[in-house]
Order: structure tokens, then sequence, then C-alpha cells
């Protein structure tokens, strides 16, 4: 069906919407089941909600409206912007007076201009951003960097970076943010023959709904259900200073990429799971302990929060305050956390580097700290048993030589030493002979005497 064909069917059911009027009727009878917002307020209603208690109008969701009830396509309205491009201009007074012809007469029809415009009467300097909810409200709903990621990370020779981070996502005239990729990015793949969805300048309603949702993206409502950050929507955080550009200048220092911040990014699925940096990943190279200038250590908030005078830093800020969920059972069982991937324990545990692998974590924190485990009788009585079971954990922090010095020497229940000899040792090699054999062997010590009164 083409385009001429899909006005005169809109033009069709509108019509015929109330049977027995005409044109004008049945439009005033649509916009009267559903009214427009003339100040483009939004709800979370559904399209097809009754009026609120109160006495106001449900709202009105353009999108839904259309789509849903008139069952228009995507491409009646949203016109390639040259011929064969992709990339999709603002729905025009031509698109609409296909229908509403009557609405741009002499009499304007604020409702249906309060659809494009914040004033009445309308003028072209009035108009909302398009797309209406730009960096207010996720446009694009479906998406998986995971699908989208080289994994094998190669860098472009020419800016040093990765090459799909910077293919798709450039930065702006000042370099302090990177923009979101449109459709002329996406169609170096999803313009070939096969692909879903495909992008073209004849694209359908089904492969645009590949990858919107044009119904979420008008109701807040929908929207909020999905838990999808603001940060992620608009792509930077609220009071916060931050420039991509003054990073890069000690990019060859600390051997900075794209995902040395944004590590979780090669991973994550959809908009839901997405993060931007938190204040912890600032801390690897911000830390007072790094050889920067102070006015961009963490001590300074000034750097970064443009609401925060200078100050003493809250008590959740230092590392004296312990996290919450470094409850008991953590101290006992922390092993899989610590030794995550970009596991932050080196915020608060100075002796752990910030650069150290996982494993490097552990053994750099437990060369220090004495685990609970170790009491007063651990060493004199119980440690023996936990490395007969797993050396491997021993391992972590004592060598071996560690061991046999301690063994070499005179335990403490052999003295005195003749007391012991003569009969003393009796009960506790019955007790526990195999602490017995880990310094003796029957042949060399036990035999000397046990032999001979056996004859």
């Amino acid at each position: 069906m083409d385009r001429q064909a899909k006005y005169f069917l809109a033009l069709t059911l509108l019509c015929f919407a109330a049977p027995g009027r005409g044109y004008g009727a049945s439009q005033a009878a649509a916009q009267k089941s559903a009214p427009a917002a003339a100040s483009g307020q939004t709800a979370s209603q559904p399209a097809t909600a009754e009026p609120a208690a109160s006495g106001q109008p449900a709202p009105f969701y353009l999108h839904a409206f259309h789509a849903k009830q008139l069952g228009l396509d995507c491409n009646t309205c949203h016109l390639p912007e040259k011929e064969g491009s992709v990339e999709l201009k603002r729905p025009g007074h031509d698109q609409c007076m296909v229908c509403h012809q009557d609405a741009f007469g002499d009499k304007l029809d604020a409702k249906i201009c309060a659809q494009c415009h914040m004033q009445f009467p309308p003028s072209a300097d009035d108009l909302y951003p398009f797309p209406r909810y730009q960096k207010k409200r996720a446009i694009l709903f479906e998406f998986s960097h995971a699908q989208h990621v080289d994994p094998q990370g190669r860098v472009n020779p020419k800016t040093g970076f990765r090459a799909d981070c910077t293919f798709c996502h450039h930065f702006d005239a000042q370099g302090n943010y990177a923009t979101f990729p449109g459709h002329t990015q996406c169609t170096a793949c999803h313009a070939k023959a096969g692909m879903k969805p495909l992008l073209s300048a004849d694209s359908t309603t089904a492969d645009c709904r590949g990858c919107h949702m044009p119904e979420e993206i008008e109701n807040p409502g929908f929207a909020e259900r999905r838990f999808i950050a603001p940060h992620v929507v608009s792509g930077r955080y609220v009071n916060l200073r931050f420039t991509h550009v003054a990073h890069f200048m000690f990019r060859e220092q600390y051997h900075l990429n794209c995902t040395t911040c944004h590590y979780a990014i090669p991973t994550t699925t959809s908009l839901e799971t997405l993060q931007l940096p938190k204040m912890l990943d600032c801390v690897e190279c911000h830390d007072t302990s790094k050889i920067i200038p102070a006015q961009f250590r963490m001590t300074n908030c000034q750097t970064c929060h443009i609401d925060k005078e200078s100050g003493a830093a809250p008590a959740s800020h230092t590392r004296y305050i312990k996290p919450a969920f470094h409850t008991e059972t953590f101290r006992l069982h922390h092993a899989q956390q610590a030794s995550a991937p970009g596991a932050k324990c080196f915020v608060c545990h100075t002796n752990v580097s910030p650069s150290a692998t996982a494993s490097q974590q552990c053994i750099s924190c437990h060369q220090v700290m004495v685990p609970a485990s170790h009491t007063v009788r651990w060493k004199e009585d119980i440690h023996g048993k936990y490395a007969a079971i797993d050396r491997e954990t021993c391992a972590l922090c004592h060598t071996a030589d560690y061991c046999s010095r301690c063994h070499n020497q005179l335990p403490e229940s052999h003295v005195p030493l003749a007391q012991f000899e003569n009969g003393g040792h009796a009960r506790l090699a019955m007790l526990n002979e195999r602490s017995c054999l880990t310094c003796h062997t029957f042949q060399n010590t036990c035999a000397e005497c046990h032999t001979r009164n056996l004859q």
C-alpha cells in the first residue's frame, strides 16, 4: 500500500467514525473522546483511559491513537529528510492536513496545534523539540550492547580508541559528552538485505518497532515501569561537571580507553541494566594517593559537584565507615565478590592496589589482615586440621618455609622435654596421633622406645 492509499484509508476511517455525520462532526467526536492536553502534559493512564475523577480530561497519547485506533503505519507521517535518506524529519502540516484539514483553516484547532506547539496561537518559533522528549525519555527501548560490541575490542589506529565505540558515538563540539548514534550509523549493518530490523527509506512499522516503542515514549507510566534511570536516557548525571577531553589528555599515561570507565557496557543487554560510571570508579585515579594535582583529587568536591561547596566530606564518603553489606557473613564468605572483575576493595583497603588483578587483591589484603578464624587457639591447637583439609587456602599468605620454620622448633606441649618423653606424650598421641606424625615417623622416633618395650 503506497503512502497516498494510506492517507485515503485514514481519512475514510475518520469519516465513518460516527455514522450519519460529516467529516467535521466525526473529527470533533474523535477529539471529544480523546482530547489533547493543550500544554503537552503527560500522565500514566493509557490512551483509552476515562476522564479522571477530578473532572480533568484523560491525557491524549498521539502515537497510541494513530497507531492502534487508526492503524496508521509509521511512514505515513514520518518521512525521509530527502529521497532515499534514512534520517526522518518532523511531520509537517502536509501530513496532518490529510485528515485534519478543517483544523488548519481560518479557525485553528488548539488541541491539534498543541501536539507540536507550546503556545496558542502557534508560531514557527514555539515548536517542541523533535524528537519531542529528547534526552528526557528513552527513544530507543530495545538495544543490547552485548550484541553490538566487538568481542575482540579492536582499536581504531587513527583515534586510539575502541573502533566499535567510536563508530557509533561521536563527541560534541566541546568534547565533553559523546552523542547518541542515529539512523545513519545504524544503516552500516541494518540496511543490508535480510537484516532485522531493516532500516531504509521505505521501512515499515514492523521495522520501526524493532527498536522503538512510541507509546512508551509519550506515556511516562510505561517507561517508569521499566526502571530506566534518567542518567541513562540523558547520558549524564544531574549536577555533575565532567569532560571527556580533559581525560584524553592523560590517556597514554593512565592507559585510558572507553571501557576503562565504561567497563560494564560490553555485557549489558538492555537499557535497564545500562549504567554510567559511579564515583567509586573515579577513586582508582583520583584518590589522594595518586600523583595528580590537588584540585582533581576526591577530597575536592567542587571539581565535579557543581552543587556542593568545599568542606568536610560526609561520613559515608570516608573509608572509616563500613559499608552496610559488610556483615559478619560477608567477612567469612566474600571471596566471590572480592575476586570479581571491577571489585573496588582498594577504595577502603589501602594495602590493595587499584590496578591489582582479582587474585592479587586477595593476596595483598590477607597478607596484612589476620583472618577471623585465627583465634588464640588457632596456632597451637586448630590450624593443623584446617591445613590438612585445604592447604591452598593457607598458601594465600603462607609459604612452605613458613611451616617448616615453625615445625622445626620444639612445641610448647613438649616442655619440659624429659617429662614429655617419659610418658607425658602418651595422652596427646592417643587423642591425635596424626599431629605427632607432622614431624615424627614411627621408624625414626616411636620405634626407638616402643619396639624395645615390646621385645
